[in-house]
């Protein structure tokens, strides 16, 4: 007989019956900021072809126009304005990211489900917030309680993200514990995502399904649709099949829910490029070898990045001829930091990826698999040989933007006005920026969701 303890029933009640109140005043402003931050990272997506994409296939749908899609004029049933709002906040990669429990991106998932649901059932801004930090909460843990989910080909984003969003979703209808469980059970056979699929408009597909799942399981647990109630820890449950059988650890799930808040300590990263973020450390020091020698790239000969093996296997792409795919190349990303000293989104476009100066560029970069750096890569040594035979090197550690290296307040909103103005006027930003930051004085989340439709 299994000694485990009922992880899913514990998840539940934690889900269903903690106050507002229990909440860390930190939780709540940590929780704000990345909310802000990822609906920034989506209006600066209302263009992108995956969006365009996206937005046609909803449309096909038709349905009840019960929640916006952020930055347009649509309006969908309240599944499918997540699913297109959690493809927004993720179609560029530019959204937080977990550097502890190999979490992924939660908030494009949970914050999408949040949002759309919310306007749907005008629930008010404080329970928006609750719901999301409670989906935070849950899917970190179940994160922080098994290995890699990357390391089995699986991609972490939507697999816990749909149990996160089940959460948000089955808290924000106040769902009694015994159909949290259903809900958490329901998302646990829609969870799904592989790894292969980074560099393609299926990445942030993952997180578009992933907040759909989430509020599709939690209105199907509410008019009475069931599942096994200990699906998180049963043989042959989301645990086991995901993490692998013994493979993972039930206490370090459920022990101390909420003490710290994982919005706390240890936090969520917010992306200081636009890029995935295993290309951090690498963009790091190549920046900081451009600025602090002020380099001309004609002056280079060659550029070395030394990275372990796993991430030459998955970030080194000796062919990249779209954004999306120069998103997860860290040669391409090292090449355009010393070509023009800087990544913003314009680097990963299709135009400049193909330019003939940045293809130069990338031919002149060498990545190398080392062996002697651990898994999944703590440092990053970047060398630049010159043309006049000098040789200049550095090491990046702790990226900006890791929450041991934390973007300021300012920093984070600065990020968040540069990517809303692609959508909205100086003005609805300023107005966005007040109401998420001030979300517990909304009365109604049908506010926030009028400020985030196009006018």
């Amino acid at each position: 007989m299994s000694t485990l303890p009922p992880v899913t029933g514990i998840l539940a009640r934690f889900v269903a019956e903690t106050d507002y109140s229990n909440f860390s005043e930190k939780a709540r402003e940590n929780g704000k900021l990345h909310i802000l931050d990822t609906l920034g990272a989506a209006l600066a997506a209302v263009s992108t072809p995956t969006a365009t994409i996206a937005f046609d296939y909803c449309k096909a749908w038709g349905g009840a126009p019960e929640a916006a899609v952020w930055g347009t004029r649509n309006r969908f049933p309240a599944a499918l304005a997540a699913f297109a709002n959690g493809l927004l906040g993720h179609a560029l990669d530019y959204d937080d990211w977990d550097a502890f429990v190999h979490a992924g991106h939660p908030t494009s998932i949970v914050a999408a489900a949040a949002i759309a649901l919310g306007e749907a059932k005008g629930s008010t801004g404080t329970e928006v917030l609750a719901s999301y930090i409670l989906g935070i909460e849950v899917l970190t843990r179940l994160a922080g309680g098994g290995p890699n989910l990357q390391a089995r080909g699986f991609h972490s984003t939507p697999v816990l993200g749909s149990l996160g969003a089940a959460a948000t979703c089955a808290r924000l209808l106040r769902l009694a514990p015994e159909k949290v469980a259903a809900a958490l059970g329901i998302a646990a056979s829609a969870a799904s995502g592989i790894q292969r699929q980074q560099g393609t408009m299926v990445k942030p597909f993952h997180a578009g399904n992933a907040a759909r799942s989430g509020i599709e399981a939690a209105l199907l647990a509410e008019r009475g649709f069931t599942a096994d109630p200990a699906i998180l820890e049963a043989p042959r449950g989301f645990c086991d099949t995901f993490f692998g059988a013994g493979a993972w650890d039930a206490d370090k799930i459920i022990g101390g829910l909420g003490n710290p808040w994982f919005l706390e300590s240890p936090g969520l990263g917010f992306k200081l490029h636009p890029c995935s973020a295993p290309q951090f450390l690498a963009a790091d020091a190549a920046l900081h070898l451009k600025r602090q020698h002020n380099i001309d790239f004609a002056q280079v000969e060659k550029v070395t990045v030394s990275v372990p093996p796993l991430r030459h296997q998955r970030h080194y792409h000796a062919e990249v001829k779209t954004g999306l795919r120069g998103k997860f190349a860290v040669n391409y990303v090292v090449a355009l930091c010393m070509l023009d000293g800087r990544l913003e989104l314009e680097t990963f476009s299709d135009e400049r990826v193909n330019a003939p100066d940045a293809q130069d560029a990338l031919r002149r970069v060498e990545v190398i698999a080392d062996a002697t750096i651990p898994e999944p890569g703590p440092y990053c040594p970047v060398t630049v040989e010159l043309r006049s035979g000098g040789r200049l090197s550095y090491t990046a550690t702790v990226p900006k933007g890791h929450p041991d290296n934390p973007l300021t307040v300012d920093e984070v909103t600065g990020k968040f006005r540069s990517n809303a103005r692609l959508a909205f006027s100086a003005e609805r930003i300023e107005r966005v920026a007040h109401t998420v930051l001030n979300l517990e004085t909304v009365a109604d989340a049908r506010e926030l969701a009028q400020l985030l439709a196009a006018a």
